[in-house]
């Protein structure tokens, strides 16, 4: 009997590991193919109306589920840290830039170069958090940095509205800068706050900061495909954040990292699927031999530098 002991206790946490990638691998594939389901909402709806409404969806159900789970939801609405604000501000500036970035350049370009949002958030822990900064990420950032060049290149040459794309790179940096600035927020405020709770003030500040956005016009004969596009695209910030926080319970944060850092490949394989698939629902993105070495060169860069020992 003793020595069936350590088998099974080995085969629970195979089990409990199993499930925190399977989780991990959730969120991944979610943000993976977000890119690719926004360039087709964008053929439907402005990119305030699509964004506005991801967060009025989300909040709803989010509040609908606390509601359930505990008592006083609403405390932190009426009383928000001022952090709290700048959070669901931030939030809502990444994912209208994030998708102005989608617009003008195309789901595959966005999705490697928002990877700068990582390395931005370790800079920022370095400074602020007095955190140390080892030299595999060092080599790590200087990986990145050739891998982000060399896929810009490759774009800036295959692409047919240069001074477009640089446009459209120029809101994915600002999209990137300012969920950093989200994530150093909500860092400060997780030790008083549950996570959850911290979610529906940032969601609840983003709706009320893009209503303004919002192009009502949009919502009138909506088709039922238009529908599940919108609804999707709102499951998708709940499912992806959800799977996020059980994958951070059982697995290292040093393999959910690196997982999670796959997302863009998933993006450039997933766009490439949809061309072949259904020819005509999104616009191909045209990637060269040196825009995918440049992609997969970020991506190993990236996750040299969010993962730990």
């Amino acid at each position: 009997m003793t020595a069936e002991r350590p088998v099974n206790a080995g085969t629970a946490e195979s089990a409990v590991y199993l499930r925190g990638v399977l989780f991990a691998l959730c969120t991944c594939v979610l943000w993976g193919i977000l890119p690719i389901i926004s360039k087709a909402a964008l053929k439907e709806f402005s990119a305030g109306t699509i964004v506005w409404f991801r967060f009025v969806f989300a909040f709803t159900v989010l509040l609908a589920v606390l509601g359930l789970r505990q008592s006083g939801p609403l405390a932190i609405l009426r009383h928000p840290p001022r952090l709290g604000l700048l959070a669901g501000v931030c939030l809502a500036g990444n994912y209208f830039y994030f998708l102005r970035g989608v617009q003008f350049s195309g789901p595959s370009n966005t999705a490697i170069l928002i990877q700068l949002a990582p390395v931005l958030v370790m800079l920022a822990g370095v400074y602020l958090f007095h955190e140390k900064l080892q030299r595999r990420q060092i080599a790590g950032m200087l990986v990145a940095i050739g891998g982000f060049i060399a896929f810009y290149l490759d774009q800036r040459k295959l692409t047919a509205a240069p001074d477009l794309y640089a446009i459209a790179n120029g809101y994915i940096v600002f999209a990137a800068v300012v969920w950093a600035v989200y994530a150093v927020a909500l860092k400060s405020l997780s030790a008083r706050y549950e996570a959850q709770l911290l979610n529906l003030l940032v969601y609840g500040v983003a709706a009320v900061v893009l209503v303004f956005g919002v192009a009502w016009t949009e919502f009138i004969a909506i088709s039922q495909e238009n529908w599940l596009l919108l609804v999707f695209l709102g499951l998708n910030t709940l499912l992806a954040y959800g799977a996020l926080l059980e994958a951070v319970k059982l697995i290292p944060l040093t393999d959910l990292s690196i997982i999670i850092t796959l997302n863009p490949l998933v993006t450039l394989f997933g766009m490439r699927l949809a061309g072949e698939f259904k020819p005509g629902w999104v616009e191909p993105d045209i990637v060269g031999l040196l825009g995918y070495l440049g992609a997969f060169t970020a991506v190993a860069g990236v996750a040299l530098v969010v993962a730990r020992r």
